[in-house]
């Protein structure tokens, strides 16, 4: 039975086991859904024709999941095309539903649609009983593609170079060779830097949480919490709003400080380099392989492994948190 091959292609060593075969399969299928509903949904769109239609019924549902709620509109309706009924529950063509982050976005969605009303359907002739309401694609299936290929980059990657960069990797004692590089950053010494960074980080992780069961604890006492809609104007004196200022402060800081120990820890790396007899490993931030197995693989790390995998942890950790704000702030 297959358990893993091993080949070099122009002296690049490469491994692939069953667990590479199957990710490589599974991201494959999910790129080919993601991109065949949506060529599924052009097709739609452009060959679609008007038919006349009614609204059975129009509701919205809640999804849970761990990262939040998603809300999903269902609309049921009924048409005809020639001479044949049918009956529909498509907002948009294809077959991967539209989310939404809250309720209300949703409700926003089906508000044309009440149940009884006569509203105008759009019909593939190819494909009369996949009826919809709303004439456009949406970009729903592109999330299958990116999660598809995100995941077969990093599995292409891990399987390319080196098996255990990271480990075993020599070092001069620090005694004998002890890198003049950053011992200041920001005029500041590294250590302190390194201190307050992971300080800050263990408050902030502290602080935000607490923030924002508050904000839901205030939120579900003052009725915003049930399935019918409340209008909340909220004062930054204001309990909730004073709350939301701390979160938000509090989220800023978060970035700030995991951006300070990226920062701590990449010099931090640079300097174990220095200690590294010549010729020294290509390194891993230069050479995606090299990292992407230092931060999935499973054998064990050396001190120079470790601070790699702990950079490149903070780094991705950093930009993930940086986005999330920008999407909050800008967007």
């Amino acid at each position: 039975m297959f358990g893993q091959m091993e080949f070099t292609i122009r002296g690049t060593p490469i491994r692939i086991t069953r667990g590479t075969v199957i990710l490589i399969v599974a991201c494959l299928a999910l790129i080919s859904y993601g991109g065949y509903d949506y060529v599924q949904q052009s097709e739609a769109v452009d060959d679609a024709v008007k038919v006349e239609a009614t609204v059975e019924e129009a509701s919205v549902s809640q999804s849970e999941s761990r990262g939040g709620s998603n809300y999903y509109v269902q609309v049921e309706f009924t048409y005809q095309f020639q001479g044949t009924d049918y009956t529909g529950d498509q907002l948009f063509p294809g077959s991967i539903s539209e989310s939404y982050d809250t309720r209300s976005d949703a409700r926003s969605a089906i508000e044309p649609y009440e149940a009884g009303e006569t509203v105008t359907a759009y019909v593939d002739p190819a494909n009369p009983s996949d009826g919809f309401l709303e004439r456009q694609t949406i970009t729903s299936p592109f999330e299958f593609v990116a999660l598809g290929g995100f995941v077969l980059l990093v599995t292409a990657l891990n399987a390319v170079g080196a098996r255990k960069p990271g480990s075993e990797t020599e070092l001069h004692a620090e005694q004998e060779y002890a890198s003049t590089q950053y011992q200041t950053l920001f005029g500041v010494s590294r250590d302190t830097v390194h201190s307050f960074s992971t300080r800050l980080l263990k408050v902030t992780i502290l602080i935000l949480p607490a923030s924002m069961v508050g904000v839901a604890v205030l939120l579900l006492l003052s009725g915003a919490g049930s399935s019918d809609p409340v209008h909340l104007q909220v004062e930054l004196s204001d309990p909730i709003g004073v709350l939301l200022g701390i979160a938000l402060l509090a989220a800023v800081t978060l970035v700030v400080s995991v951006l300070l120990y990226s920062i701590w820890s990449f010099t931090e790396y640079r300097r174990l380099r220095d200690r590294i007899p010549e010729p020294r490993p290509p390194s891993p931030f230069a050479h995606p392989t090299r990292l992407v197995t230092i931060l999935i693989g499973n054998h064990e790390l050396d001190t120079y492994g470790q601070r790699v995998q702990k950079t490149g942890v903070a780094v991705l950790v950093g930009v993930f948190f940086l986005g999330v704000l920008a999407q909050i702030l800008v967007f």
